[in-house]
């Protein structure tokens, strides 16, 4: 069974509750998370997709968490989705480039099965093909990082790859992560923050990926000027174990 990437994609963040305090605490301004809870839905189709719900608790001394989906600012520059590079001059490193100048040979290849992670394709008006140029996602795009760890028979663990699924065209940015909103009713004010919330992990294929196998997940968040949080790892589980019902 070929397994469709835009349906194990969707992933939504709940805002449970955040507090603001009338004095203070000493909170640092690198967010802190701890694990709370974690539980899974079986679906039953695409639509009704199974469902692992994460709860963790943050907290951050100045409050500036959360990056905005429809606010250009916070999709350009150091929030942009991808990074790309020039020859110097506002021209972009392009697929010719890899094969004319040696500067740039070491470059990864774009090749069949044609990764998606590093070659963007543009299309003129008629969506023709008119160049292939170098590109790197960003790792500040998004300001919650989840990673998914298989155990293996000598007890270890073995981070799961989603990139596996990326086949070009049908392109995607990888994995789980993705952004929470601001949380914040006032980012100039540089107030303590502390609270829960809940984020929605959801794929019509977790049962049929993860069968019985014992995991384990590994969450990070990112504040506005790009601390990364302690990473925070949950309890091992199978699916099985953890019912939200």
């Amino acid at each position: 069974m070929r397994l469709n990437w835009k349906a194990l994609m969707p992933a939504l963040l709940i805002l449970i509750m955040t507090a603001c305090f009338e004095k203070a605490p000493l909170f640092s301004t690198v967010p802190s998370i701890e694990f709370s809870n974690l539980c899974y839905s079986e679906g039953f189709n695409e639509t009704d997709a199974d469902t692992l719900v994460l709860t963790l608790k943050f907290k951050d001394g100045d409050g500036d968490l959360g990056l905005s989906a429809g606010d250009p600012l916070d999709n350009a520059g150091k929030y942009s989705e991808k990074n790309y590079f020039t020859l110097g001059n506002s021209v972009k490193i392009s697929y010719k480039d890899k094969r004319t100048n040696p500067k740039y040979k070491s470059l990864p290849a774009f090749l069949p099965p044609f990764s998606c992670t590093n070659w963007e394709v543009v299309k003129d008006a008629n969506q023709l093909p008119v160049d292939t140029i170098y590109f790197e996602y960003n790792a500040y795009h998004n300001n919650i990082l989840i990673d998914f760890y298989t155990k293996n028979n000598d007890g270890t663990f073995t981070k799961y790859d989603f990139t596996k699924f990326f086949i070009y065209p049908n392109c995607a940015v990888g994995g789980y992560n993705g952004r929470f909103p601001i949380l914040s009713n006032d980012l100039n004010k540089k107030s303590p923050l502390e609270g829960t919330i809940k984020y929605n992990l959801k794929s019509p294929y977790f049962l049929l990926t993860f069968s019985i196998k014992t995991l384990k997940i590994k969450v990070t968040i990112i504040d506005r000027v790009l601390n990364k949080s302690n990473e925070l790892e949950t309890p091992e589980f199978t699916l099985q174990s953890i019912n939200c019902n």
